[in-house]
This record gives structure tokens, sequence and C-alpha cells, in this order.
């Protein structure tokens, strides 16, 4: 069973412009466990990917600065965070918008309005995958021998 020591270490970005719904999402983050990153817009998170790797990136797509469509790609291409996970988290549903994700490598798109337990399903269902193939927290990102 999975402790709160162990889950402190799955480090988890909010890229979220809403402030409201950013605090929403990062303290239902924290109260589960989880070390939470939040920012505001895509330019912050173009800077915190270029610097540090999370398990786990909840991103908007219409953001001030550079969409999330765009970080995505930046974070499927980026050496150093290319295993992160990322969960699209937007108002934009169109069939679309969805391929757009899917092709940027999102590995989850959830629309909004959205349910925060099914949001928090979703980054513990990922973060247990990634336990099973990499580990960010002490190792530094570098892959678990199976």
């Amino acid at each position: 069973m999975e402790t709160v020591t162990e889950k402190k270490e799955k480090r988890i970005m909010v890229v979220e412009d809403d402030k409201n719904l950013n605090k929403l999402i990062s303290y239902n983050l924290s109260k589960n466990g989880y070390m939470v990153e939040s920012v505001y817009d895509g330019i912050s998170a173009k800077d915190k990917l270029t610097k540090d790797i999370f398990d786990v990136v909840v991103l908007d797509i219409m953001l001030p600065g550079i969409d999330g469509f765009r970080i995505c790609e930046f974070i499927k291409e980026n050496l150093a965070a290319h295993k992160t996970f990322v969960v699209v988290l937007t108002a934009r549903a169109q069939p679309l918008d969805k391929i757009y994700g899917t092709l940027a490598g999102a590995d989850y798109y959830l629309t909004k309005p959205f349910s925060v337990a099914k949001l928090m399903g979703i980054i513990k269902k990922l973060t247990i995958i990634r336990d099973k193939k990499f580990s960010v927290g002490k190792g530094g990102g570098n892959e678990k021998n199976s």
C-alpha cells in the first residue's frame, strides 16, 4: 500500500489560467499527498518544464502566452520531460480538438466541466503506471530496473 510519504514524491504541475480552478485542483492534489507546482500561463509552464521534471502535468489548452497544445508538444519532444504524463483539462470539447490533443501527445483528454474526483482518479492511475516504468522523486527521473 502506498503511504503519504511515497505519494509526496509525486510531482504534479497544474497549468490553468483560471486562478480559482487552479487553486481548487492544486488544493485537492495537495490534500491527496502530491507535491504541486501551479502556473497560470504557457510561458511560465515552459520555463518550469525546462528546469524541473514532473510526473504529471494537468494542462489547460487556452492559455495566455503559449497554448496548451504547444506545451504538450514541448513536453513530449523534450528529452528530460518526455516521460511526463499530460492530462489535458479544457473547455475545448470538439472532436477536432481531441485529435489535436492526441497528436500533441496528451495521455488523457478531460473536458470541462469535470469531476474533481475523476481527475484525482486519472492522476492516481497515471502515477501508478509511471511508478512501474520510471521514478522522478528521489531517483531524479531515472528508469527503474524491472
